[in-house]
């Protein structure tokens, strides 16, 4: 996405008045901590979820990681009389056991064991990547304002060709409302359940430098405090060195939430990728790449334009009609600029709905559509060979050692998904997935594409299971899936994955 006047300018002024007036308004008044809660956490997310979905707290949530600071706040200010059945209940009671057992109380030490076969598709929670991986974690706090988490781990048959990762990792000091982390830790930017359209966890995280509130605490201003609990992400990270397109190049990402509503959540993202070896990479390139001044022929030539730009918008909005435990949830991100505003959108559209039961246990279905053409939705779409290639960045393009950044399905794909998951009393939780999908729909043979360079349909049916047992977080996924190739015979085979973390204390 590209923008390219002054409207630009005036809005990241905007943004930076707003920033500097949250650290008057905001002063810290809770305990500090340092700590995130990852993405990937499917118990914790439903949890969550339910406790804002019947007002006990009131927290955006569809950006991960999480600082655990954040949530602390919630729970610390939750209304508990809205908690009126056991699911709630119990929900809530295991997000204060996780605060719990997160507490600054010394090092806390972890070793991980995960083997299997990937499938070709990932989603929130999918723990597995190439075949597998043993890996041990320390996270060392250092008082209420500091806190180191060291994870490595060593990669059976890598299909990037790094045997050895520090994914998970990072480095994080609070100052005041703020955290500021070095970090490894993969983000996962919406509100759907099997990926985003701009940022989700499909490719491995990078190393980034990330600034972002410690709670989401409402202004105080009577001007601002309309936009209700807000989150704010600002992040630069360092792409991989070697790449067909541009070498080593930086990656922006921001993202603001807000909940003007107790029952709506909006969020606006904004990506780059600029800077590497074959571009300029100074004050003035940054700039531009900031205010959206990258067009070629308005303020910048082809040997100085900054790089590529991705933005958009995402919803949730629960019971929209009626007071029925429901949600509608879409993404719409823009591939290109018109008229200062997104343009050419890649859309993902969803619905969720739940039930609690007497018991405690908890039902989420959901069913989720996704169109990753540009102009996906538009009566002059779709256009396909455009999303998550540009003209500098046009090999490699949108991806991060061979996966795409973004949804998981890459571009000029149609995907639809049918999701269930069950959260038992005690907490384990049982999920069932259908999905089928389009993938490179252009009929031309596409050699960016990550997952196929050719026309691909696509099916699975998939069984998970995350529990615990002692000490010990026990995960399980087993499914099959059909790839038909254009042209090609159908190919049917089984994935799946058997991970075990244990915490010594």
């Amino acid at each position: 996405m590209t923008a390219r006047n002054a409207r630009g300018s005036r809005a990241v002024h905007a943004l930076a008045a707003l920033l500097a007036l949250s650290v008057v308004v905001t002063a810290p008044c809770v305990r500090a901590d340092a700590g995130w809660f990852e993405s990937g956490d499917t118990q914790l997310r439903n949890d969550l979820q339910l406790l804002n979905d019947a007002e006990v707290i009131r927290v955006p949530l569809t950006q991960w990681p999480i600082p655990r600071a954040m949530i602390a706040y919630a729970v610390g200010n939750a209304r508990r009389h809205f908690a009126t059945n056991n699911a709630v209940s119990l929900a809530l009671a295991r997000v204060e056991a996780r605060l719990d057992a997160t507490a600054l109380r010394g090092m806390r030490l972890t070793a991980e064991a995960v083997g299997g076969e990937p499938a070709l598709l990932r989603d929130f929670d999918t723990f597995g990547r190439d075949n597998g991986f043993l890996g041990a974690g320390a996270a060392l706090p250092f008082g209420e304002r500091a806190e180191i988490s060291l994870h490595v781990s060593a990669v059976a048959d890598p299909s990037d060709d790094r045997p050895v990762r520090f994914d998970g990792s990072h480095a994080t000091l609070a100052l005041g409302n703020w955290l500021v982390s070095a970090q490894t830790l993969e983000r996962w930017w919406g509100p759907a359940h099997e990926s985003s359209l701009i940022l989700s966890n499909n490719a491995r995280p990078m190393p980034s430098v990330v600034i972002e509130r410690a709670t989401a605490r409402p202004f105080e201003s009577p001007w601002l405090s309309w936009l209700g609990p807000w989150r704010f992400s600002f992040g630069i990270g360092q792409m991989e060195d070697h790449r067909q397109d541009i070498d080593a190049p930086l990656f922006m990402a921001w993202r603001v939430t807000i909940m003007p509503f107790k029952d709506v959540e909006l969020g606006f993202s904004r990506t780059a990728q600029f800077c590497g070896k074959q571009l300029i990479c100074d004050t003035d390139s940054f700039f531009n790449m900031l205010v959206g001044n990258d067009n070629v022929g308005f303020d910048t030539t082809a040997a100085t334009e900054p790089g590529n730009q991705m933005a958009g918008f995402d919803i949730r909005w629960a019971s929209p009609i009626g007071d029925l435990p429901y949600a509608f949830y879409a993404q719409m991100i823009g591939e290109d600029e018109s008229s200062y505003l997104p343009a050419k959108y890649l859309a993902q559209f969803g619905l969720e709905g739940w039930k609690p039961l007497a018991d405690g246990g908890l039902v989420l279905l959901y069913a989720e559509w996704a169109n990753t053409s540009c102009s996906a939705v538009s009566k002059k779409g779709p256009y396909d060979n455009c999303a998550y290639n540009q003209g500098r960045f046009d090999i490699e393009g949108y991806r991060y050692y061979g996966r795409v950044i973004g949804h998981t399905t890459d571009r000029d794909s149609r995907s639809f998904a049918l999701g269930a998951a069950f959260t038992e009393r005690g907490g384990d939780v049982w999920t069932a997935t259908a999905r089928m999908a389009e993938l490179n729909r252009d009929g031309t043979p596409d050699p960016t594409d990550a997952l196929t360079t050719i026309p691909l349909d696509y099916a699975a049916l998939e069984l998970g299971w995350r529990g615990r047992l002692w000490n010990a977080h026990l995960s399980a996924d087993v499914g099959v899936e059909s790839r038909e190739p254009q042209g090609a015979k159908r190919d049917v085979g089984a994935y799946g994955f058997v991970g075990l973390r244990y915490e010594f204390k």
